[in-house]
């Protein structure tokens, strides 16, 4: 899960209104300055007026550069308000409360809190300033006990209020002009901006072949996209939906998944949003995730009210879904469901591509890796057969140089010994070159090279080896005869060195256009289940390996095996597909 920590963002929504309070500051600043030089009760020294000034136009100057240059956050109106608040009711305490020159000051931090959020929070500002004057007129009441310490302190609450009441007025006249310009808008964006924008779009998921980034971008596209037709419109969420092997949908991706299980549940997709945006193959605007059938099991979507889905589809096949919630009510319209749509073809056909290309990289690996297994292979073979033998020559060269002088007739007898071993060392090497590309195979085909390699293992190894081929006619491409011959030499190099077989037996036979190919052994067997779960600390994969092997040339491979009951390799390959 990624935390998404609070950050600067360019939000090209709030410059005008937010530029509007910042230069209202300014003047709110220049006309305290004004009124405190000019007023002759003094209600504000000097010193207090020039520390003031100092910080709040300090304050207003960082808000102004932030506007200036477009960025800004989320959370800025917020301490904003807050700031202001907080700097009023200063100086309301510096210069005398209400029945001083700057009662109407309160009237800024009311009307921003009315017209930026709500009517309530202008009332509790309200009556804070209310609470402050009140305290300031009781603590002047003991020196003058009279009504007239009230008055400012009543007209200022009666203020306040009315104050609410006209933001509240035209936050509502605001809201009805900005929905009818929506209503009026709403599907009539230029084209060129609607190609500008699925130009981008397929720009950023095109310049990647990873998967993971594909999926990264559905998301961060997307949400820009909203972000540039209008205003915020409040927290979102977003999760791409893929189907697993088992035709179940998880969160590939995600965006704001609060709660860790969220990110492992399962959904099946045949009920609610996502069903009808797969069956429909359509974006589909819907309400809060709360309510969905399938959605409701997510914790981390309880919190959002409105939600759109579009299914990730190219042709007849359907990949997943995506899925954007967002928390204000209705903030999706017909606008999104057309660019979420096209946007999500272009991504079908990126994820297309990147999962190709992750397929081609693990076939790489898979080649590389068996290469590698060939190569640990081999050099065994040779450290364990030939490189022992060769260095047993060299010694026993040595002795019998020496032995040439003092016993002759030792030395004729060491030296037949040692043209004996070379000779074996000889032909060990040539059934290792055998055993990685039988010539005999591209010559006289599988059968010729079978036999040969019987011998071979008959005369090296002392181990029977029968070829049964009296069914067999030949019918197979060089590659394919390749493929079985690698096959048949892991089953019977298994067969031989952990199964500790006397006689094996090896069988080729056509049978209804289809090959059958068994390698049975007497040997002691093994549990196959056991064998098979161990592989992932195992350092052995022959069996893994020949499968594979089988699979390339379009055949299926079993095995029947208990301890004590010996092994049948069995390997099918349906003709036709040679």
């Amino acid at each position: 899960m990624s935390t998404q920590w609070p950050r600067l963002v360019r939000d090209k929504g709030r410059p005008t209104i937010d530029g509007a309070i910042c230069l209202a500051r300014w003047g709110l600043l220049v006309g305290l300055v004004f009124l405190s030089l000019f007023d002759p009760d003094r209600y504000l020294s000097l010193s207090h007026l020039a520390l003031f000034s100092l910080a709040f136009g300090a304050y207003n100057l960082i808000i102004s550069v932030l506007l200036a240059i477009g960025w800004l956050t989320q959370a800025i109106p917020l301490f904003t308000l807050l700031a202001d608040t907080a700097a009023v009711l200063t100086l309301e305490v510096l210069s005398g409360g209400g029945a001083g020159s700057f009662f109407f000051l309160p009237l800024f931090p009311v009307l921003v809190g009315v017209l930026r959020f709500a009517w309530e929070i202008g009332l509790f500002i309200t009556g804070l300033f209310f609470v402050s004057a009140g305290l300031q007129a009781a603590v002047a009441w003991r020196t003058d006990p009279s009504m007239a310490p009230l008055v400012p302190v009543v007209g200022q609450a009666i203020m306040g209020v009315v104050a609410v009441a006209a933001g509240g007025v035209l936050r509502r006249q605001n809201a009805w002009l900005a929905a009818e310009k929506a209503r009026h808008t709403e599907g009539r964006l230029d084209i060129p901006d609607q190609v500008k924008m699925v130009y981008e779009m397929a720009a950023t998921l095109s310049a990647t072949l990873n998967y993971q980034r594909v999926l990264e971008a559905i998301l961060d596209v997307s949400r820009l996209q909203f972000d540039e037709l209008e205003p915020q419109r409040g927290e979102s969420a977003g999760v791409v939906f893929l189907f697993d092997r088992d035709g179940l949908l998880y969160p590939a991706s995600h965006r704001n998944l609060s709660f860790k299980e969220d990110e492992t549940r399962r959904i099946r997709g045949r009920a609610g949003i996502v069903a009808q945006a797969i069956a429909s193959a359509q974006a589909v605007i819907g309400g809060e995730p709360a309510s969905d059938p399938e959605l409701s099991a997510f914790r981390s979507l309880e919190r959002f009210r409105s939600m759109i889905c579009v299914p990730l589809r190219a042709g007849f096949e359907t990949y997943g879904a995506v899925l954007f919630a967002s928390a204000q009510a209705e903030a999706y319209t017909p606008m999104h469901m057309d660019l979420l749509l096209i946007f999500c073809n272009q991504a079908t056909i990126a994820l297309q591509n990147a999962s190709l290309y992750q397929k081609l990289q693990e076939e790489r690996d898979k080649i590389i890796d068996k290469e590698e297994q060939a190569r640990h292979k081999l050099a065994r073979d040779l450290h364990d057969g030939p490189t022992q033998d060769v260095a047993a020559i060299a010694m026993r060269l040595n002795f019998a140089r020496l032995l040439i002088e003092k016993d002759p007739v030792r030395a004729r007898a060491e030296l037949a010994r040692l043209e004996d071993l070379a000779h074996r060392t000889v032909r060990e090497i040539r059934s290792m070159l055998f055993t990685l590309r039988p010539i005999v195979l591209e010559t006289e085909g599988l059968v010729a090279a079978l036999n040969q390699y019987a011998e071979n293992l008959k005369e090296h190894n002392h181990i029977a080896v029968e070829i049964d081929a009296e069914q067999y006619r030949d019918c197979l491409d060089t590659e394919a005869q390749g493929v079985i011959f690698a096959i048949v030499e892991e089953a019977v190099h298994n067969a031989r060195k952990h199964a500790q077989a006397s006689h094996i037996r090896v069988q080729l036979a056509v049978q209804d256009d289809v090959l059958l190919v068994q390698v049975v052994d007497d040997g002691r067997g093994f549990d196959l289940e056991a064998l098979e779960r161990d592989y992932g600390t195992r350092g052995s994969l022959g069996l893994v390996n020949m499968r594979e092997r089988a699979e390339l040339i379009g055949g299926t491979l079993n095995i029947d095996t208990a301890p004590g009951q010996g092994t049948r390799v069995t390997l099918l390959v349906p003709l036709d597909d040679q």
